[in-house]
């Protein structure tokens, strides 16, 4: 009888233990198709652990094993290398990467490896479907899936619902590890889009859902205003790592202008109409804020000035 096809469930985490907790119970109940088996993976980025009774405790219900493992530099990049090291060295034909604060349906590791194997595929992306405890401003913009068709190719992919074949991390294969230069966001983007570079199949997979929950603190203004910020900045490094500086100042150095000074004109405007219409003047105003703030980050970037919106941690 063949050995069953085995994928480890990597979960970065650090200092949300509760959220934690359910995110890996709800990998605890997923039904996998037949001749595939799952392990667990909990990686902690901090010094200081907090979380190791969680995966202690949920590996001794025995339904899955659940290894817990520390990593005590700080930085995403670094936390999802470890989870890879652990792929690795644990032999694990599949690996899937979710998030800590995301909660996975019954059926979401069936759906990956369904489209892994309909599509021939080396990389499945999924939906995130984002459960919010405060909603988000009228004037924020929400993100929109990667695509709608099951099958859809794709050229990049997070990691907050991802499975993707061993042989991208395999050293003899295509040994791809995440930039840990890039500590402040954009290293699963960088990531997917060398893989996708390589020659590996991506695809999307609209049923394979998980939720998000999100903290009222992440939709605060200023902190939305701070993550688009971070975002420019991160896209614009990476471009610079993968490009050169000189393709990078070309693509960015003219946009970052643009956006600065229309920017910091409609913050002007918004003041002004918010005389008359004091809803209009705040979606205008805040608008001019969000377009700034990419200006922003693009110099940022560019002048390798980076952000700090990943030491704040949302949630618990």
């Amino acid at each position: 009888m063949p050995l069953p096809q085995t994928i480890g469930v990597m979960i970065c985490t650090a200092r949300r233990p509760n959220m934690l907790r359910r995110c890996i119970d709800s990998i605890l109940a997923q039904k996998l198709p037949e001749g595939w088996a799952l392990e667990i993976c909990v990686v902690e980025n901090d010094a200081e652990p907090q979380s190791q009774d969680v995966a202690r405790v949920s590996d001794e219900l025995g339904i899955f094993p659940v290894h817990y493992y520390q990593e005590p530099r700080r930085g995403i990049p670094i936390a999802r290398n470890r989870t890879l090291k652990a792929g690795i060295e644990r032999g694990y034909g599949w690996i899937a990467l979710i998030d800590d604060d995301e909660v996975a349906r019954p059926d979401w590791l069936a759906k990956l490896i369904e489209a892994a194997e309909r599509h021939q595929a080396d990389v499945v992306s999924g939906p995130v479907v984002r459960n919010y405890e405060q909603m988000p401003p009228d004037w924020w913009k929400t993100l929109k899936p990667a695509a709608t068709e099951e099958g859809t190719v794709l050229d990049e992919a997070p990691t907050n619902n991802t499975l993707l074949r061993a042989t991208l991390i395999r050293p003899d294969v295509s040994a791809l590890t995440f930039d840990e230069r890039l500590t402040f966001g954009y290293e699963d983007i960088d990531f997917f889009r060398r893989a996708h570079a390589k020659g590996h199949r991506i695809v999307w997979m609209p049923d394979a859902i998980v939720e998000e929950e999100i903290p009222a603190s992440r939709v605060e203004p200023e902190r939305l205003i701070a993550r688009v910020q971070m975002q420019a900045t991160s896209l614009t490094y990476t471009t610079i790592l993968r490009q050169g500086f000189g393709k990078a100042f070309t693509r960015f150095a003219p946009k970052a202008a643009r956006r600065i000074i229309s920017g910091a004109l409609m913050i002007l405007i918004g003041r002004l109409m918010g005389l008359f219409s004091k809803n209009k003047g705040r979606k205008t105003y805040y608008r001019a804020r969000v377009k700034l703030a990419r200006g922003i980050g693009n110099m940022r970037g560019l002048f390798r000035s980076f952000s700090d919106y990943y030491n704040r941690i949302d949630g618990n």
